[in-house]
This record gives structure tokens, C-alpha cells and sequence, in this order.
């Protein structure tokens, strides 16, 4: 009796629980959408707005803006990884392992793309959301290591350490976004310039 009495609050309960999680998706989702859309500071009136509640629950979900945005950052980073294809084998041509790991940033980093601004004004803000970036670049340059890992076992110590950090500074998000904001390149072009970025470090190694 007491078990199956309390069977109605643990549903209620649960209830309430994805009605929060439910309501805090479409605020984070919302503030997304207007990150995307280039807003640097996405404010509260608007994030309410498209999710469809009152500003006041958006504070009853989040301490401030701060936190918020750093959940949004937390988002996309999260679904950058998820999204990652499987690498290429590193017995596979270098050629072939140099277009994967092009093709899989330059997809990633067009999505940045729109909302680099309000990211790295988060950055300088928050401590979390840089050092969430700065995984996103370590995880990068350790990929990048295990990708070519063929071609930089051959190299002596200081020689490889200076190729992989050539090889991630090169693709990094703010290169693409030179090439493809600044100077104006297609994504098909600005994937070309980076093969041969990369194919020249190769040959300069």
C-alpha cells in the first residue's frame, strides 16, 4: 500500500522534471538560434521571446547571461563532436587522411562560422568558456597527431613538435574564418588553400 501510494508523487515528480528539462532545451536552443543569427550578446527579452516563456524563467533556469551563454558554447561543442565522422585508417594515403581531417574541420568550422564573434567575446569573459575552447584546440591537436602520426614518428623530437603545432595552428577555426570572411574564398576554395598549407609543411618538413 504505502509502495503504490506513492507511485502518483514519483510520476508527478518526473512530470515536473521534463517540464525543467523541456523548458531549459528551449531556452538554450533559443539563445542558439540568435547566436547564429550573429548576435554577440543574444539579450534576455529576445532568448524569452522565441522560447516561449517569460524573461523571469529564464532566470529561474540560469544565474545570468554568463552561464547561459557558456551552456550554448557547451551545446555546440558537444554536437561539433558528435557529428565527427570516423578518421581515415592511418595506413591510408596521406593525401586521403589530409582531405578527411580538412573535410571534417572545414564542416565544423562553417558552423562556428556565424557565431565565432559571440564566442570569443565569451572567451574573454568567461574563464569555462575558454578553457572549453581550449580542449576543443588540444582535442584538435591530438587528432591531428594520431592522424599523422606516420609522417611524424620519422621526424626527430623538436622537428615533430613543430610540424604538428604548424599542422594546428593552420587549421584552426580563426584560419578558416580568414579565409572564408576576410578574404572572401568559397568553402570549396578555402578548403584548397588549406591542402596546401598542409601539403607545403609536409614538403617543408
Amino acid at each position: 500500500m504505502e509502495l503504490s501510494g506513492t507511485q502518483p508523487q514519483l510520476l508527478q515528480h518526473a512530470g515536473r522534471g521534463d517540464r525543467v528539462a523541456r523548458t531549459r532545451e528551449a531556452i538554450v536552443s533559443s539563445t542558439l538560434t540568435l547566436a547564429m543569427e550573429g548576435e554577440v550578446a543574444p539579450i534576455v527579452r529576445d532568448i524569452a521571446k522565441l522560447a516561449g516563456v517569460s524573461a523571469r524563467t529564464v532566470f529561474q533556469h540560469f544565474a545570468d547571461t554568463a552561464e547561459l551563454y557558456v551552456a550554448v558554447l557547451g551545446r555546440v561543442l558537444t554536437n561539433l563532436r558528435g557529428s565527427e565522422p570516423q578518421p581515415a585508417p592511418a595506413s591510408a594515403a596521406l593525401d586521403e587522411r589530409i582531405s578527411e581531417v580538412i573535410g571534417q574541420r572545414a564542416g565544423n568550422y562553417e558552423t562556428l562560422l556565424p557565431m565565432w564573434t559571440f564566442v570569443e567575446t565569451l572567451q574573454r569573459r568567461s574563464t569555462e568558456a575558454d578553457e572549453q575552447v581550449s580542449r576543443m584546440y588540444t582535442a584538435n591537436r591530438e587528432q591531428l597527431a594520431e592522424c599523422f602520426g606516420q609522417e611524424l614518428t620519422t621526424l626527430p623530437g623538436e622537428n615533430r613538435e613543430r610540424t604538428l603545432n604548424a599542422l594546428a595552428m593552420a587549421l584552426t577555426p580563426e584560419s578558416w574564418i580568414v579565409l572564408r570572411d576576410r578574404l572572401g574564398l568559397t568553402v570549396d576554395q578555402a578548403r584548397e588553400e588549406w591542402k596546401f598549407i598542409v601539403k607545403a609543411i609536409f614538403n617543408g618538413k
